[in-house]
């Protein structure tokens, strides 16, 4: 499928993934590059793992009374957790693909579920209420290896090692909650920031331990 084709298709199902309310209004051309790019570089199967990551990351949000996103995903997010995944595809590697997917999973399962627990812990803080930003809890720990390991029948079909991506994804959900603690101090340091860098790192480690 060319680049063009394989843009406006995922930029159609950006639409009815609005529609379905999986992403806020007009996020849909977030939706085109991010799902866009692995449809054109890897095929359908890479383009099911973005699909895949959007539904289990909207689930886990509508479940989850606290969230903030149970309305949608925006587009700043969707590039924020899908763009590095999306062009390390592109540059012809599935592994950075996985491991990049794989933290974004992880954080935000980790984040979606260790919200409900009864009490959480942080770095600094000591005992805070679950949900807190850069605390941990134990249901978001499960949570967060999970999301890690939810790729798994991707491995087969995208020949990637389960380790790589798992690790990576790990790794990168562990990354997100250090940053946590630079977002609680600098006013301009945005959510988006930190899942940004942590799906680099995700996708970095993913590579790094091949």
């Amino acid at each position: 499928m060319s680049l063009w084709l394989s843009l406006l298709t995922a930029f159609a199902v950006g639409l009815l993934v609005e529609r379905l309310g999986w992403l806020r209004p007009r996020a849909a051309w977030a939706a085109a590059i991010v799902g866009g790019l692995p449809l054109w570089a890897g095929g359908i199967s890479a383009a099911m793992a973005v699909i895949f990551l959007v539904a289990v990351g909207s689930l886990a949000s509508r479940l989850n009374r606290k969230s903030r996103d149970r309305t949608g995903r925006t587009a700043m997010q969707i590039l924020a957790n899908g763009l590095p995944a999306a062009l390390g595809i592109a540059l012809g590697s599935p592994t950075f693909f996985l491991g990049a997917l794989a933290a974004a999973s992880a954080d935000t399962l980790a984040s979606e579920i260790g919200a409900r627990s009864r009490f959480a812990w942080h770095p600094l803080k000591g005992r805070v209420e679950s949900g807190t930003n850069a605390a941990i809890s134990l249901n978001g720990t499960l949570a967060l290896l999970a999301g890690a390991l939810i790729f798994g029948p991707w491995s087969a079909w995208l020949g990637v090692p389960i380790f790589a991506f798992v690790a990576g994804g790990i790794a990168g959900a562990l990354v997100d909650t250090l940053l946590g603690l630079i977002e609680d101090r600098f006013p301009w340091w945005s959510n988006d920031l930190t899942n940004l860098l942590a799906t680099i790192v995700g996708g970095l480690i993913a590579v790094l331990v091949t």
